[in-house]
């Protein structure tokens, strides 16, 4: 059974705020909870109450945004006690939101990079073989686009096997080149290198020049 402080809550919550049913029903069941895990009770504890209640949440298993709906009922649910003069403190005030995990990030299937290599392959002259190249690349190694696009063309120039890459926060990791992508940038080079021989322009590997 809850608190009276609880149904009051609700209540201004329903009559103030217009919560439906449902937004209700999940506010008294995270309540509930709260009041039954904190020593004492909502109403008479503490700071360190509170935190190791709310610490307890993910020891018992439940998603980050179960005990971020948790966090906020109890939060809103102090406010209303200090608004009303019930307590003249927070104790939820220190509770930190819960890290939520990343997605992944979605990735090609090996036909859709099949059938992007043969639209790149289908393109006239040096567009067609950049792209070719471009495309090798990024799905051997697994560059980000900006990764892709400012690649030196000294770091491919050699033929190598892995290439050093800098990426987020100036953080280097190798990244493996396979046989396909490798042949697929020595063409380009050759193209590249002979577009560029009248006028000796730099460029990256994504550049004409």
């Amino acid at each position: 059974m809850s608190s009276p402080q609880i149904e009051a809550f609700l209540e201004m919550m329903a009559v103030e705020r217009d919560a439906s049913p449902h937004t209700l029903s999940a506010y008294a069941r995270d309540l509930a909870d709260a009041e039954g895990g904190v020593d004492g009770g909502l109403m008479s504890a503490n700071e360190t109450a509170v935190e190791g209640w709310y610490a307890g949440l993910a020891v018992r298993g439940l998603s980050p945004a179960t005990q971020s709906r948790r966090r906020a009922a109890v939060r809103q649910f102090y406010r209303f006690a200090l608004g009303e003069g019930w307590r003249p403190d927070d104790p939820s005030r220190r509770l930190d939101a819960p890290k939520q995990g990343r997605p992944l990030p979605n990735t090609l299937t090996r036909e859709e990079v099949e059938a992007l290599l043969k639209a790149s392959a289908a393109r006239d002259g040096a567009a067609g073989v950049r792209l070719v190249a471009l495309v090798e690349l990024a799905y051997a190694s697994g560059l980000r686009v900006s990764e892709l696009l400012a690649l030196k063309v000294e770091a491919v120039r050699r033929d190598p096997a892995w290439l050093i890459v800098r990426g987020k926060g100036g953080k280097e990791r190798l990244a493996p080149l396979n046989a396909s992508a490798r042949e697929a940038v020595k063409v380009w080079l050759q193209v590249r290198d002979a577009a560029l021989a009248a006028n000796d322009q730099p460029g990256g590997i994504a550049a004409y020049g």
